[in-house]
């Protein structure tokens, strides 16, 4: 959350620029910036907020309080000039990160790293990724770059093999366990699983790892992709099914909303999980051919809608190529099943995961304002690229469809 601020440094600023260029053009020019929203506090006054809103009632603190402040390391410095010299002495870089807030929750992250409370003393670095990615005031609400920045600062960016961009290789991760379950029911996952039942989740069913102890060294992201699971077969609002029986590997069924361009069409999501999850995002992706699904019948005025992606009567008419896939016909959504959606990139949260990705994507096609494919479609295909997350220069507009 934004808070204003009524006085201050950033007021005398904020009516001294209006006074000379007027308020209407330097309202406007704030709202391009970002600037509109401005931190009230600074960053230790912040951390003593979020100690004091965690401390009350014996509930968790955010900081061990056993470091002095004057011990805390923070590397700041290194980390702007590593940025690049335009960058670090650029002086609305940092106007922008102050007034947005930004500075404060990095520099509180930097400090719970340094000097973690006791309930978070055992933690292993995955762990503590997990509560700078959950939002405030359970965490630091902090995004996949700032998680990183935090790291950097706090010295503690060699320790974890789950910051970086993370490859598309296999789930356990090169060289380490592959998942191993042990058959045997694990109890805090049955317990969440019967909890929602009683609330009349669960209609349909579950695959069998869904609820087993895991053995092996991905156990918190294992155990987190499981209570997902969990959750989505509850929920009921799309259709899971594991690849190959794979925990990292999921085929996600979602259909177009009532009204929208694809009312009555379905599709199917990948989800690729690696050991960098949930610090990194899933590589998400549209099946481009089902297994078991009817060809869609291109260069046609009226599809017999045995194909679940083609909705009965509907037109493909040649503008949208020849290529015969079960992807939607989507201006930010390539026939190769690559997607042009920025919380599977750069705006990814620790804290989102697959239901709310896939409530985006659901969200993306209902907003799209034409049904063609990509203008640059053929060219993204025709290079060859077979991994999203390695493709470069996204042109994020998700709301611009």
């Amino acid at each position: 959350p934004q808070k204003t601020a009524e006085g201050g440094l950033f007021s005398s600023i904020d009516s001294g620029l209006e006074g000379i260029i007027g308020k209407s053009l330097w309202g406007f020019i704030k709202n391009v910036l970002g600037l509109g929203a401005k931190p009230q506090k600074t960053a230790e006054e912040d951390l003593a907020e979020l100690q004091a809103l965690k401390g009350a009632g014996g509930v968790k603190k955010m900081k061990g309080g056993e470091v002095p402040e004057s011990s805390i390391v923070d590397r700041k410095a290194a980390y702007f000039i590593q940025q690049g010299l335009m960058y670090a002495v650029n002086p609305m870089v940092h106007l922008a990160r102050y007034l947005r807030g930004t500075e404060k929750y990095v520099r509180s992250a930097v400090v719970y790293l340094q000097d973690p409370p006791k309930w978070a003393a055992d933690y292993k670095m995955e762990q503590h990724i997990e509560v700078l990615g959950k939002p405030y005031p359970e965490g630091f609400g902090l995004t996949k770059a700032r998680i990183k920045e935090a790291m950097f600062r706090a010295g503690k960016d060699g320790e974890s093999a789950t910051v970086g961009g993370g490859g598309s290789g296999s789930g356990a991760g090169e060289g380490e366990d592959k998942p191993e379950f042990t058959g045997e029911e694990d109890a805090e996952l049955k317990e969440l699983q019967e909890k929602l039942a009683a609330k009349g989740g669960g209609k349909t069913a579950l695959p069998a790892v869904a609820t087993q102890k895991y053995q092996g060294s991905q156990g918190s992201i294992v155990k987190r992709l499981q209570k997902e699971l969990i959750r989505m077969q509850s929920n009921g609002n799309f259709a899971v099914e594991l690849v190959e029986e794979s925990i990292f590997e999921w085929y996600v069924t979602i259909e177009g909303a009532k009204g929208s361009f694809y009312e009555g069409e379905k599709f199917k999501l990948r989800f690729h999980f690696d050991h960098t999850y949930p610090m990194s995002p899933p590589e998400v992706t549209f099946v481009v051919k089902v297994p078991g699904w009817a060809a869609p019948e291109v260069g046609t005025k009226s599809a017999s809608g045995e194909c679940p992606s083609q909705a009965k009567g509907g037109a493909w008419p040649e503008s949208w190529g020849m290529r015969k896939h079960h992807c939607p016909i989507h201006p930010h959504i390539y026939t190769n099943g690559h997607i042009c959606l920025s919380i599977i990139y750069d705006d990814w949260s620790p804290a989102l995961g697959v239901e709310a990705v896939c409530h985006s994507m659901v969200s993306m096609l209902s907003s799209a304002k034409e049904k063609n494919p990509p203008a640059d479609n053929e060219m993204h295909v025709d290079s060859g690229a077979t991994s999203a997350r390695k493709v470069t220069g996204w042109d994020f507009h998700d709301n611009e469809a």
